[in-house]
């Protein structure tokens, strides 16, 4: 076989500022052969070199400016071609509608992945009638939320032997942390040509995830149990990973903490985020004076909206105090003549 291929520069990926270039692999006689091909511009096409195989891999690079002078190579993104190669789609699902996907780390998440095109005549290599997914994951730092650098593939995976579309919605991650609720990474299912080809192992498709930890959140300057005999002036609540698409305030209300109460919000305390990365906050609890009519017992909860739980308010934390501005006064009155 001996053909070209036209490349459409955007349908790989956005071309970024540098030293741009396609790399077409192939394998011939059990060798890879490398073509490195120059792009100078952010729109277009370019042709590749003569395919001289059942298929070829091409990587879009660019050259990153860093520190002391230094470039770095990063691949931006990866596409395979050939003959009898069946075409493949994953889709990363998600509660949160976000794009590009998105999850929190105690909630499950689904792929899609569809499959056509995978040829069952008898001419056909066998490697290019079936095809193998793989697992892998990526850390982010828990305070900056950027990657650590730190990735991996885990040791499970699959093979498909036959066309249509396979969803598996309950999945749940597996970042290899110590606390799993507070995992902050990603997590790719990237379908492959099957490694047992005799040459390099070739991306057809690939998805991502991206996993936010679970939010939390703690009352300051208020006891628990204490008895005040007027508003408190000096509480304070302190938020940590606040989910990118949240709304997380304070309410109170008379009695004791009941899980469902609605309450009156604070004012102060009221947050609604639609960002890239969680949120961090430290509020103050003011104005509680006009929020309260009569003594006796108080609840303040601290409550998160997100995507999850059908839009449900999710606690983050509580505490309960009493009020009494009663003005006791024992004494006795008496006269000299």
């Amino acid at each position: 076989m001996k053909a070209f291929f036209s490349l459409v520069l955007l349908s790989l990926a956005p071309v970024t500022h540098g030293a741009d270039f396609i790399r077409q692999i192939q394998t011939v006689n059990s060798a890879s052969v490398i073509y490195d091909i120059p792009v100078t511009s952010n729109e277009g096409s370019v042709n590749s070199r003569p395919l001289t195989a059942e298929s070829a891999i091409f990587q879009l690079y660019t050259t990153v400016a860093g520190t002391n002078n230094n470039t770095t190579l990063k691949k931006l993104d990866e596409k395979t071609v050939g003959t009898f190669l069946p075409q493949v789609t994953v889709t990363a699902l998600s509660e949160d509608p976000y794009f590009p996907a998105r999850t929190r780390a105690d909630k499950p998440y689904g792929m899609r992945i569809s499959i056509a095109g995978m040829s069952n005549l008898p001419t056909v290599p066998d490697y290019l009638k079936k095809v193998q997914v793989a697992r892998s994951y990526k850390l982010y730092d828990t305070t900056t939320y950027a990657a650590t650098g730190t990735s991996g593939t885990y040791a499970d995976s699959f093979a498909f032997r036959e066309n249509g579309t396979f969803t598996d919605n309950a999945i749940l991650q597996r970042l290899p942390v110590q606390r799993p609720t507070k995992a902050v990474g990603e997590e790719s299912f990237t379908v492959y040509i099957h490694p047992d080809a005799g040459a390099l192992q070739a991306e057809l498709a690939k998805a991502t995830v991206t996993i936010w930890p679970v939010a939390e959140g703690s009352i300051q300057g208020i006891d628990a149990g204490k008895t005040y005999n007027a508003a408190p002036l000096t509480g304070s609540v302190t938020l940590r990973d606040l989910y990118p698409k949240s709304v997380t305030y304070a309410q109170i209300y008379k009695g004791k903490q009941a899980i469902g109460s609605v309450g009156a919000p604070v004012p102060s305390t009221v947050l609604s985020y639609n960002t890239h990365a969680p949120q961090n906050a430290q509020l103050a609890l003011s104005d509680l004076a006009a929020l309260v009519d009569e003594d006796g017992d108080y609840t303040i909860e601290v409550l998160t909206i997100t995507p999850f739980n059908g839009g449900a308010p999710e606690l983050l934390a509580s505490v309960s105090f009493v009020l009494n501005r009663t003005i006791r006064s024992n004494g006795s009155i008496t006269t000299i003549e």
